[in-house]
């Protein structure tokens, strides 16, 4: 069976993310309003604001019994990884809802803890978390030192 053009740049349920350190001061980005955004729970932020030559690293919760909303199509100008690990005790593997993502023209539906690699220029989103039943662990990295960047798509 022939691979998708973009299936290589999802990884799926491997080795947790490395997490930023404990206590980082969350600041706020000056979001493009026009693209949709889920209303997730803050956890742990790093940027370049805070710590100078720092990627941008945002840790979030996506609680069980939400419907979050979605987040809408862009792109950015540097490579991003997206991950949501479930936290389901009996498989750790299992993402704990149902997830549907876009990467440029192609859709997936995914049910198990995963990451999307989104290079630089590559439309990437919507992507909805729906059907929530444990709590999710949502990282970003935004792969530049610089200012958070993206745009409409």
């Amino acid at each position: 069976m022939a691979e998708n053009k973009w299936e290589k740049y999802i990884i799926k349920a491997g080795p947790p993310a490395p997490m930023p350190a404990a206590g980082t001061e969350r600041t706020r980005f000056q979001f493009d309003e026009r693209v949709e955004r889920p209303k997730l729970h803050p956890l742990l932020m790093l940027s370049p604001r805070m710590l100078e030559g720092a990627n941008i690293i945002i840790c979030q919760w996506v609680y069980a019994g939400e419907e979050p909303g979605s987040q809408g199509p862009h792109t950015h100008p540097y490579d991003e990884i997206i991950g949501f690990v479930g936290t389901n005790p009996e498989d750790p593997y299992d993402l704990g809802g149902e997830a549907e993502l876009w990467m440029e023209d192609e859709q997936y539906f995914i049910t198990n803890s995963f990451m999307i690699y989104a290079p630089k220029n590559v439309k990437h989103c919507p992507l909805t978390i729906s059907n929530i039943k444990h709590n999710i662990l949502h990282f970003d990295i935004q792969l530049t030192t610089g200012e958070f960047k993206e745009e409409y798509a």
